[in-house]
């Protein structure tokens, strides 16, 4: 471990703490040149650490995602690579990069900026710089059966819901069926789980789970300012301390998802129990009331004609009044 790194944790393990110089030195088996220089480092990273004579530094937050300080916020439980980059195109495709050159195994992707992140259908996710968290995390498959998908995609919106709810004690987010985070009737977030696919066996040897938050955004497209908001824009969070916990929810969810016990969560979330919805599934629209969440995360929906049907895809493009 660099210096930086053992300087970073020691500060990380003590916030709000003022450190000395001695006491860094010592607990690094470093010089205070050495000590110095890490800070400046650190710094210039975007970690913001105040410093005061006979007092020593203190560390206050972060202004960028650092993938150093998410793995020891995570008290360095995630055991896969972290990667992060200030821009680019889609943490997905950074994803799939990555799975077209290795075995798969766990590993998480965050970006600062997404020029062309996207959701379901291909959908754009406004995703500009500073103002979110993006990123993707590839879930081995140990099984290799693409059974339950439903189940991982609505285990990921509870889990992120979750850990949203931490930082933000006083906001009531809810879910739109299957993957979109909302507060105030707007949404906030959005869920893709993709899987890389073995084409001779159609199986999936892994997952490509993508979450993308607007945290602290205000100048949406105008063609989103009427659907889309952020979480909070006068309470920046920490992103990286963000970052650690989802990854650490998320990788837990990975191992018992299939037990299907955040269902009773996800409906008591859910925007479209008892709605009246448009679905739109493939070309196809139906519409209908939407009854309950099935034990395999599919939609069942009370059809205009009396008959019930299960989605297990397809997006809820309208909610309409209580039936």
């Amino acid at each position: 471990m660099s210096t930086k790194e053992q300087v970073l944790m020691a500060l990380l393990a003590n916030p709000g703490d003022w450190l000395s110089g001695d006491q860094l030195a010592q607990q690094t088996k470093r010089s205070r040149e050495s000590i110095w220089k890490a800070i400046n480092a650190l710094r210039k990273q975007g970690h913001q650490i105040e410093s005061r004579k006979n007092r020593g530094y203190c560390y206050v937050g972060s202004r960028r995602l650092d993938a150093n300080a998410i793995q020891i916020y995570s008290d360095q439980q995630f055991a896969g690579p972290i990667e992060v980059v200030a821009q680019t195109s889609s943490t997905q495709i950074l994803a799939k990069t990555f799975l077209s050159h290795h075995q798969p195994r766990l590993a998480a992707f965050l970006a600062d900026e997404q020029t062309a992140g996207y959701g379901r259908r291909g959908r754009e996710f406004y995703s500009p710089a500073q103002t979110g968290l993006y990123f993707s995390l590839i879930l081995p498959n140990p099984t290799n059966a693409l059974a339950n998908v439903g189940l991982l995609t609505t285990g990921v919106a509870v889990s992120v819901v979750n850990v949203l709810q931490r930082f933000y004690p006083n906001k009531d987010f809810a879910l739109k069926w299957v993957n979109d985070i909302y507060l105030n009737q707007h949404k906030v977030g959005g869920i893709i789980t993709e899987a890389s696919l073995e084409l001779e066996s159609t199986s999936a040897a892994a997952f490509i789970v993508g979450v993308g938050l607007n945290l602290t955004t205000t100048d949406f497209p105008q063609a989103l300012q009427a659907r889309a908001q952020s979480v909070d824009p006068t309470m920046p969070v920490d992103r990286n301390q963000l970052a650690a916990a989802l990854l650490s929810s998320l990788v837990a969810l990975s191992k018992r998802y299939a037990t299907a016990d955040f269902l009773p969560i996800y409906r008591a979330k859910s925007l479209v129990l008892g709605q009246q919805i448009t679905l739109q599934v493939g070309d196809a629209v139906v519409a209908g009331v939407a009854e309950t969440i099935d034990e395999h995360g599919g939609l069942v929906v009370r059809m205009t004609t009396g008959e019930r049907r299960t989605f297990t895809s397809g997006e809820v493009v309208k909610v309409g009044l209580p039936a």
